[in-house]
Parts: C-alpha cells; structure tokens; sequence
C-alpha cells in the first residue's frame, strides 16, 4: 500500500526584492532621504539657535542700568550704607524731588566723616534693592534733628536745589555714605531714586547665535551635497 506524501509546507523565506522592483525603489528612496532629514533638522535646529540669540541680544538683554526708588521716607534724613553706592554698577545717579518744592540737599561723604555728623539722629539707611525697582531700608537712631547739612563741611561733592536735585557719583576707592535731608528737621524729600549704571553685563547671546550659524550653514551644505549625489547617481 503506497503511502500518501503530505504537501510540503509553504516555504516561510521572503524572496529577495528584485532590483527593479517597487520594494526596492522605496528601500533606496528611504535610504536617500534619512540624511537630508537629518540635515534639515540641523539647519532648523541651528536657525532656532540664531534666533534665540538675537531675541537675548535684543529684546531680552540683560540690562547694565539697575533702578531702585525710595517714597515717603518719614525721618530726618536718607543715608546709604557702606558699599551701596557700588552696589550695582561703577557709577550712581541720585535723584531726589520733593513734592511740596522744599530746598534739598544731597551729599557724599567719607563714612567716618558722615558718621560723626550724623550722631543718633533718626534716619532710614538704605542697605540694598530688591531687584524690583525698590530701595531696601532700615531705621536707625532716635534724635529728632541735626544741623542742617548745607552748614557742614563733611562732604567731598553736595548739591542744593528747590524741590530737586540730582548728583552723579563715580565709585572711587575707600568707604562712602550718602545723605538726603532737607534741612536736618523736617522730614526728607519725598522721592529718593539710585539709578546704577556701567555694570559689565555677561551674554550668552553670540555664543548662540554663533554656533546656530555653523549648524544652520552645515546642515544646507550637507542637504546640497546630497541632492547633487543623488542626482548623479540618477544620471548614471
């Protein structure tokens, strides 16, 4: 009795694609196109980098002015601490104005000199900013009044003015104070402002905007060389 053979199984293995055939263009398209996608999305990434630069250089550069205001102090006298007048920058810009058009006077002394002047009279020591436009203080002393600071001669620069005044300091070696009076009783101006400037501001900006350049260059120098390979290729 013969034996019925079962049918072979069908063959599992794929054959491979023809050279010619549909598989293959899209294989070798594929092939092609995988580093221009990559290089495009350098160029991208690099433009996106170029821009992000001139946006910090521009729009969002760090500004070198700090500005920090003082109202309505409600004592004798304003008084800067030590180091305050280079606290932000090589030079400062005092404003002072008053509302009811008092005489004002500004004045910068050595911080011995001031001290001395000084005594415990009531005043509000200005020991900072807070980086949002307002001048820190603190009280200090408690005597009413003092002689009226036009009549002293502790000051290295001063000025007097009828509702404002305006003095600019350059920093300079040693301890200095600032004063801001009337005239050593009545209250101090109404409006104090340090404005500092000069400040060397450090920028990621062209360190940005420089290698977004390299990249954005490379990535179409690449795009180019390989549209000129492929068509080579196609012409042979």
């Amino acid at each position: 009795m013969e034996s019925e053979l079962a049918p072979a199984p069908p063959s599992r293995r794929r054959r491979a694609a023809a050279p010619g055939s549909k598989d293959a263009r899209t294989s070798l398209l594929s092939k092609r196109s995988a580093p221009k996608l990559v290089a495009a999305a350098i160029a991208l990434l690099g433009a996106a980098l170029v821009v992000i630069g001139g946006l910090q250089a521009t729009r969002f550069a760090p500004s070198s002015i700090t500005r920090a205001s003082l109202s309505s102090p409600g004592q004798p006298v304003v008084t800067t601490a030590v180091g305050v007048l280079g606290l932000a920058g090589p030079r400062v810009q005092v404003d002072v104005s008053d509302s009811s058009r008092r005489a004002v006077f500004i004045g910068i002394g050595r911080a011995a000199d001031v001290d001395a002047y000084l005594g415990q009279v009531s005043r509000l020591q200005v020991i900072g900013h807070d980086g949002d436009g307002t001048l820190l203080t603190r009280r200090a002393g408690t005597q009413p009044s003092l002689p009226n600071p036009a009549g002293v001669d502790v000051w290295v620069v001063s000025v007097r003015g009828q509702g404002t005044a305006n003095l600019a300091w350059p920093d300079a070696p040693g301890q200095w104070r600032l004063v801001v009076a009337t005239d050593g009783s009545a209250a101090a101006p109404d409006s104090v402002r340090l404005t500092w400037s000069g400040r060397e501001v450090h920028s990621s900006a062209p360190a940005l905007i420089a290698i977004g350049l390299v990249l954005a260059v490379g990535g179409v120098i690449t795009i180019l060389v390989l549209a000129s390979r492929a068509r080579l290729d196609g012409d042979g």
